[in-house]
Parts: structure tokens; sequence; C-alpha cells
């Protein structure tokens, strides 16, 4: 337990934004001990060997360079952090406050920061320690550092260039759309090969399994749920014997003290497991996108929502944000939805979870569009062509037909007809007729066309 506990604080620790600086302060440190340490045990004649002249300096010069050292990497993080700032500012006013850690956790941002931080802090070592090499003639140390400053001046050039693509919304949102498709591929049957994931089991019945006897564990804390290791959480179960229940979906928010899973067909347990899972469950203060598929669609919505916003009025944003979203559920409908029952291998129930269903991720998806968008051609349009082209991707399943159908029956019967001209509405029926033909509902098309 206390190495699952290690695991999950090294995890928060290694995606947080201080790592990167933390680990170039420390390569940092390291390497101006060890250029030190070369300087005192090494003649200079030695080191004149593999070295060119022109990195060999003396104590007066080295002071100098060292110095200006220190003060222009300082004074380029000062100026990289105040870039990072203008972005944020940027997102959380113009985007959506949901993407601010987007560019916080962007693994470039964190690079930049921690080579100017190595720079600075090996450029002050190095002066601490010149007192101890007076009597040498020449040394190394300034010649390294210079490289150094000379590397930190590629990384500002780059990070100035990366900002600024940054701060163009149509990267942003395809930075958004990539991390959500990798969740979807990397992460959304949480880690469990998919055999183990299947519909309830004939021996098993699952009114029968509701009415059993189950103990409820609750949350520790409050918080969102934002991971579920279920390989863990299986293997427990499986070892003692066990039913497990999860009562929470991933990015749900949870509160202290109320239910988070529970033990079927339990009489009593021990104290031991009732703590048993609690390390198989991430709870922290904010959502994030490692296993929450909808959070990452939720961030594309909110940028739509602000776009078509009478302050911003940006209908092209919108639609690009519509047409990635479509993206994402296109390819949600590719996958096999995790089943809610998980077996071991000698076919036991033994972990219960409460999946989302595609038909209710659609509808998260476009619900405040179709509200706040209903008087916007170019909205509704776009979300009806969206809707053509996950059907399209997924031309031969029926099921996922029917879902996508009844919703856009759904949206179209919220589109405000009353502030639509003819041509508007002859544009919307074209999307529609195009839709209904895809999936053979021609015959429902006059039913539900824009009059």
């Amino acid at each position: 337990m206390k190495q699952m506990k290690l695991n999950d604080y090294w995890l928060k620790f290694r995606h947080s934004f201080w790592f990167l600086p933390i680990f170039y302060g420390v390569l940092a440190l390291f390497m101006a001990m060890l250029s030190m340490y070369l300087e005192e045990s090494v003649p200079t004649k030695s080191i004149a060997k593999y070295v060119p002249n022109a990195l060999m300096t003396d104590v007066k010069l080295g002071q100098t360079i060292l110095n200006a050292i220190a003060v222009s990497v300082l004074t380029m993080t000062t100026i990289t952090f105040s870039s990072i700032m203008v972005v944020l500012t940027t997102y959380s006013s113009q985007f959506s406050p949901r993407t601010l850690q987007d560019f916080i956790s962007d693994v470039v941002t964190q690079r930049v920061l921690g080579v100017f931080t190595g720079g600075f802090i090996y450029s002050l070592l190095l002066l601490l320690f010149l007192k101890d090499l007076s009597d040498k003639k020449l040394f190394l140390g300034p010649g390294i550092a210079v490289i150094w400053a000379i590397v930190c001046l590629g990384f500002f050039v780059f990070f100035i260039h990366h900002v600024a693509t940054w701060t163009q919304v149509n990267n942003l949102i395809d930075k958004i759309t990539t991390r959500t498709q990798e969740t979807i591929r990397n992460s959304f049957h949480l880690g469990v090969d998919q055999t183990q994931s299947k519909q309830i089991s004939v021996k098993e019945n699952i009114n029968e399994l509701e009415n059993k006897r189950k103990i409820t564990i609750n949350a520790p804390t409050s918080g969102y749920l934002q991971m579920i290791k279920l390989g863990p959480i299986l293997e427990k179960a499986t070892e003692n014997d066990e039913i497990l229940k999860v009562e929470r979906r991933i990015g749900d928010y949870v509160f202290k003290d109320t239910p988070l899973y529970s033990f079927i067909d339990t009489d009593s347990i021990t104290k031991e497991a009732e703590t048993r899972y609690e390390e198989c469950f991430l709870i922290g203060t904010e959502r994030n996108t490692v296993q929450d598929v909808e959070f990452g669609i939720q961030k594309l919505v909110e940028i739509a929502l602000r776009a078509i916003s009478p302050g911003i009025n940006d209908p092209h944003t919108a639609i690009n944000s519509i047409n990635r979203i479509g993206t994402i559920l296109s390819e949600l409908g590719e996958i096999m939805f995790p089943k809610p029952y998980y077996y071991d291998e000698d076919n036991n129930l033994r972990v219960i979870l409460d999946i989302q269903s595609y038909r209710e991720l659609l509808y998260k998806a476009f619900y405040q569009l179709r509200h706040y968008g209903r008087e916007d051609v170019s909205v509704c349009a776009s979300t009806i062509s969206v809707l053509h082209g996950i059907v399209e991707r997924n031309i031969l399943d029926r099921s996922l037909h029917k879902i996508v159908w009844d919703f856009a029956v759904y949206f179209i019967e919220g589109i405000e007809t009353d502030v639509l001209l003819e041509w508007d509405k002859q544009f919307i029926n074209e999307k529609i007729m195009r839709l209904a033909k895809t999936i053979g509902r021609e015959k429902e098309y006059k039913q539900v066309k824009l009059d």
C-alpha cells in the first residue's frame, strides 16, 4: 500500500509544473560540482589538450562572463514568465478557463523554464566557487556556462515562436483534440484487456445483484475523480474473492463521506478491506484528460460557446470546434464501449462500473450548442454536417445510426425557425436530407425538415 501511495505521489509530481525546472536545477548543481572537481583534480595542461583555448578563461574574465550570463538568463526567465501570464490571461478571457492546464502542462513550456533555471544556477554556483580557483591561470567552467547561455538563447527564441503558435485558437483546438484522442486510445478501457469487459453473464442476474447485501465505502476527501486504476482493482478483488461496484464515474465531483464504491454480497468486511482499494481511486482538485474523454469535449464546447457569444462573434472558430468534436465522437463510435461488468480469468464477476453511453456523450457534446446557437445558421448547419460525418465513419453500425438520427431530430426541433429566412432553411434542409439519405431515413425527412 505504501508503494502504491509513493507511486501516486510520484505521478502527481511528475506531471506538475515544477518537475522539469527542478530536474534541470539539480542537473546544473551536479554539473557545477563536477566542474569544480575537475578544475581542482585535473591539471590545466591536461584539460587544454582536449578543449579549445577559446573556452579557457582566467579568473577575472571568468567572473565577468559568469556575472553577465547569470543576469541575462534571469532576465530571459522573467520575460518567459511574463509571456506565460499573458497566454494564461488570453486563454481565460477568450477561450476557456479549463484550457489553462493545457498550456501549463505543455512539456515545451516546462523544459524552457528548466533550461533557464539550470543556466542561472550553474552560473551562480561557479561564481561562488571562483575564490577556490584563484591560484590557477586558466579554467573551463565559464566556457561551459557560455555554451549553456547560447543554448538558453536558442530556447528563448523557440519559446517566443511557441507562445505565438499556442495563442492561435486553431492550434489550441488541435492540441485539445489530439490529447483527447490519445485518451481514447490509451485509457478508454482504463488499462484493462477488453476481453475482461463483458455484458452481464448468463449465470448472473442484474436485479439479484442490485438487491444483494452491500457495504458502501465513502470517499476520504472531496474532489474530482480523476483516475480509476481498474487493473489493480481487478487483481485485489480476485485475490480476496470480492465483488466491487464503483459508485462514481470518471470526472464526477465526489463529496467527502459520500459513496465511492461498494462491496456486493458481503455481510461484513475488515478494517483492512475498507482501505484496500483506497489507492486505486485518484481524487484531485480539478478534472484532467488522463481518463476523462468528456472533459476534452467540454473544453472544445466552451471554446465554441465563447466564439458565438455576442462579445466575440467568431463563428468560424465555433465551426472549427464543432468539427473537432465530431472527430472525437466519430472515433468513439468506432470503439467498442467498455461494458460495465468486468470478470476475472475464471469468468467470475469482480467489478461493476458506471460507464457513460455514446448517447449521453453525444448529448453532452451538443446540448449547450443547441441552446445558444439555435439562431445561428452556421452553427446549426455545422452540427448537422458533423452528425453526418459520424455516420459516414461508422457506416455499418446501425445502432449508432439510430442514436445519431434521434439526436438530429432533437437538435432540429430546437432550431429557432422564426429568425431564419428561406435560403437559411433551404441550406439547413440540404444538410438534413444528406444525413437522412445516408442512414435510410428519407421517409422521415419531411417530418423534421424546416418549413
